[in-house]
């Protein structure tokens, strides 16, 4: 009687996690997405993953050392998202490009957002009618006493508007000052330019 022959050895390969990439907006903390990323150079046995908000690099055990450690070329993909932070052009690289060094097993890379306008509208809260001639503070709800703050001068009858500014993590979420008196705290909307709030003065 004879016996089957032995299926073939399937030779198994380890691959451990190397590396984990995040992009991270400077004011809210949050992990960007929308991304595309490759390794320049691409040593033979690594890869990247690209998940929704986190970069993986793999290393089969088998590989040899590169030569010249790799990076990381990372593309955001989101145009609009792209429009409201800071992505300092490189020659000969695509817009909105990045390329980071692998220099610890987690990478965080800061991106700062672009500088932005808060627009207030005051109105009264009997009539209506615009609030005029107070003084209109952006005040940070933390960092350092005294707090950082932005102010508001009045370009119309009602209506403050700040200089463009870079709101920081202190300013997210922000206390609106009015007249020294804190009337409503609330965030800069980060995905555009500008930020506009309507307002009842009932300070």
């Amino acid at each position: 009687m004879s016996l089957p022959p032995a299926p073939p050895h399937l030779a198994t390969v380890t691959t451990t996690l190397r590396h984990t990439v995040r992009l991270v907006h400077a004011s809210t903390g949050a992990r960007l997405r929308g991304l595309d990323a490759h390794l320049e150079p691409a040593p033979a046995g690594w890869t990247v993953r690209v998940l929704p908000d986190v970069l993986v690099v793999a290393v089969r055990a088998d590989a040899p050392v590169p030569a010249v450690p790799p990076k990381v070329v990372v593309t955001l993909t989101d145009g609009a998202l792209a429009d409201v932070l800071v992505v300092p052009p490189l020659t000969g690289r695509p817009p909105r490009t990045f390329v980071v060094d692998l220099t610890a097993p987690e990478v965080e890379v800061v991106v700062h957002p672009v500088p932005s306008t808060l627009t207030v509208v005051l109105t009264t809260p009997s009539t209506g009618a615009p609030r005029t001639g107070v003084a209109v503070t952006a005040r940070a709800t933390s960092g350092p006493d005294p707090k950082p703050s932005v102010a508001l001068p009045e370009v119309d009858p009602g209506t403050y508007r700040s200089a463009p500014v870079e709101w920081t993590a202190a300013f997210t979420p922000l206390d609106l000052l009015v007249g020294g008196q804190p009337l409503r705290t609330f965030a800069v909307d980060v995905a555009t330019s500008t930020t506009t709030a309507h307002l009842v003065d009932t300070t």
